[in-house]
């Protein structure tokens, strides 16, 4: 009998290592990455494709047993990443699609103020339940130091603006994660305030319905782990 179990911190750790193996392995893929930022700021920018991103996060947190758009930040970037050609496995918790990309895809780690179109922000753990960043988005626009258009779970069919430093409510960010070779540039300029967005929300609890390296875990339709001969 075998059992797919739902991932905890020493199956994290171990599935961390198995990504770098895979990487190191193939290092032209990770370094590929840095190419699909263009396409990757032009969906995160376009509202027809944050739509359509959107609807696929909603399939995917269904899968699970979660209804969108509650803890679907992971799904919406993760569709968003393999939409412009960057093939991570469709992910549901934000640590573990942070790790996947800083790992296993050697994505670098930007301090914050110095993010820039095409990075992904990874939030503080402040929730007080399972170690992990509590949200992560894309940045689409950098306004200052601080504040970005981004695209994420919590604004439906449109981007919206976010402080790095949390301001408004949020969660405040720890760092950015940017693809490798890519450079990037940008004009500051004034955009409208949008505050009907979804909350912050741990999503280190979900299970993951893919593997590292991108094969399916089988789970029930409830999203419990399956029991199979």
């Amino acid at each position: 009998m075998l059992f797919y179990n739902r991932p905890n911190r020493e199956e994290n750790s171990t599935a961390q290592m198995s990504v770098s193996t895979v990487a190191a392995s193939n290092p032209t893929r990770a370094r590929a990455d840095g190419d699909r930022i263009p396409k990757l700021i032009q969906l995160g920018s376009d509202q027809k494709s944050i739509t359509k991103v959107q609807a696929k996060a909603a399939k995917t947190m269904k899968q699970i047993g979660y209804k969108y758009p509650t803890k679907s930040c992971a799904a919406v970037l993760s569709h968003f990443l393999r939409e412009a050609g960057i093939d991570v496995p469709i992910t549901t918790g934000a640590q573990n699609l942070a790790d996947r990309l800083r790992v296993g895809r050697k994505w670098s780690r930007i301090k914050v103020g110095k993010q820039q179109p095409g990075d992904v922000g990874v939030c503080y753990s402040m929730a007080d339940d399972v170690a992990g960043a509590d949200h992560v988005y894309l940045v689409v626009e950098r306004i200052d130091s601080d504040a970005m258009m981004i695209a994420d779970n919590q604004a439906q069919g449109k981007t919206h603006r976010r402080y790095a430093s949390g301001k408004g409510g949020k969660t405040p960010t720890e760092y950015f994660l940017r693809a490798p070779q890519r450079a990037s540039s940008f004009e500051e300029e004034d955009v409208p305030d949008d505050d009907q967005v979804w909350r912050d929300e741990d999503t280190n609890d979900l299970p993951e319905p893919y593997m590292d390296d991108g094969s399916p875990r089988l789970m029930d339709e409830d999203g419990s782990p399956l029991y199979v001969e």
